[in-house]
């Protein structure tokens, strides 16, 4: 039941936390990594929180490997829930049902007929208006990079999402039109001024070909010790960007993608356990400082994970921390020179608490959730202007390599909104 939970949040319902409301700056100090604050090993928390009888035990691996003795415990369990007055509480009804009266009802068509086929669902969220009327039902509306495939009406309820048009961002494209200002000369031509200019610099000087003057710049040199404060290099980029092919090829070999997803989990089960966590939205600290809390995950999986990380990150001179220092800050960076207008309108409603009468309408829950994001998107845009120069100046090697990682450092996300 769980997963299927956590599916229906990926669909982009809205997810609540159940912590007291607070400002969204009082979320600050969460978004503050200290990468060598002591946290258990994986095998500890993992033994901590992975509760091994979560999962019903089918007995069988396959459907023709079915046992034909019936399942003993199975049917205890039944016969128990069947003979009960009461409807068994479902944990997360309340949560859900929130999160279908926040979405937009266009949704529903796409949604309603997978939750038809959830097992467990309550029937007050099934006979829910709008939500009722979906079962067995396939939406109207399909996204026309869809409608053209053959008996796509036998697609698996659980994939309708895709077939919603909201989803595909190129139907909807976002074009900013700039905004043309007449210029005029603000001084008269002077003839004379002009040949004074052309003897002191010739425009000899100038042709193609001329060798220019090359100066040596701080941009040029490697920052000796990194830190989150300290202020980036066009070199520090370069040597960041270098390192992606290994992390890549770290990230695809063995188990690692898996076993820094899981660390993710446990790690954010901790941190909210002992307070320095957001509760239900400690996953927004990847999305922030994805480096920093990927080098935590990596470091929670022992010495011999780490050694073999640093050995792809030091051949350009880093270490585990000085290079999750510099990689936050080019992302930070690089979101900010890929910035819109649009984007920027929101940052600016955010910061200025423009949302703020809309949010407090919501209950205690998703107030704190829609505080804590909105701190985390505007902690995410975080870089100073030196750090974006320097970045700019080598975005197209960025791009191209954040593009061929799918925008994914092992299994934290490179998140960039346009």
């Amino acid at each position: 039941m769980k997963k299927n939970i956590i599916f229906l949040c990926l669909l982009g319902l809205i997810f609540t936390a159940d912590a007291q409301a607070l400002a969204p700056q009082d979320y600050a100090k969460y978004y503050k990594i200290d990468i060598d604050a002591p946290v258990p090993t994986y095998e500890e928390l993992a033994k901590k929180y992975a509760n091994p009888d979560a999962f019903y035990d089918r007995k069988y691996d396959y459907g023709w490997n079915i046992s034909e003795i019936f399942d003993e415990i199975f049917r205890i369990r039944i016969t128990a829930n069947g003979n009960r007055e009461k409807r068994i509480p479902f944990e997360e009804e309340e949560m859900l049902l929130e999160m279908l009266a926040n979405v937009p009802k266009e949704i529903y068509p796409y949604i309603g007929p997978y939750m038809h086929t959830v097992p467990g669902i309550p029937e007050k969220i099934l006979n829910l208006p709008g939500i009722k009327e979906t079962k067995n039902k396939f939406p109207d509306r399909i996204a026309p990079q869809l409608a053209d495939i053959p008996d796509l009406e036998f697609l698996s309820p659980s994939l309708y999402f895709i077939l919603m048009p909201e989803a595909w961002p190129q139907n909807f494209p976002r074009r900013e039109i700039p905004n043309m200002y007449p210029s005029y000369p603000k001084v008269e031509y002077d003839e004379e001024f002009y040949k004074k200019i052309k003897k002191l610099v010739p425009v000899e000087k100038f042709f193609p070909g001329q060798e220019k003057a090359k100066k040596i710049t701080r941009s040029d040199f490697r920052t000796l010790e990194p830190t989150q404060t300290s202020l980036l290099t066009s070199a520090d980029v370069k040597a960041f960007a270098d390192t992606l092919d290994g992390v890549a090829e770290f990230g695809n070999r063995d188990s690692n993608f898996l076993n820094t997803f899981n660390a993710g989990i446990f790690l954010d089960m901790y941190e909210v356990e002992n307070g320095s966590g957001i509760k239900n939205n400690n996953q927004m600290k990847d999305q922030v400082n994805p480096c920093q809390r990927l080098i935590q995950k990596i470091k929670m999986l022992g010495d011999d994970k780490a050694n073999e990380f640093l050995k792809i990150v030091g051949k350009k001179g880093f270490t585990l921390n000085t290079w999750a220092y510099t990689c936050d800050k080019t992302i930070k960076a690089y979101r900010v020179s890929k910035i819109n207008r649009n984007t920027i309108k929101e940052l600016n409603a955010f910061a200025k608490g423009l949302y703020m009468p809309e949010i407090r309408s919501f209950n205690m829950q998703s107030q704190a959730f829609q505080m804590s994001t909105i701190q985390g998107i505007l902690e995410m845009y975080k870089a100073p202007m030196s750090d974006v120069i320097e970045v700019k100046k080598n975005r197209k090697i960025l791009d191209e390599k954040f593009k061929k990682m799918k925008y994914l450092l092992v299994s934290s996300p490179i998140a960039v909104h346009y």
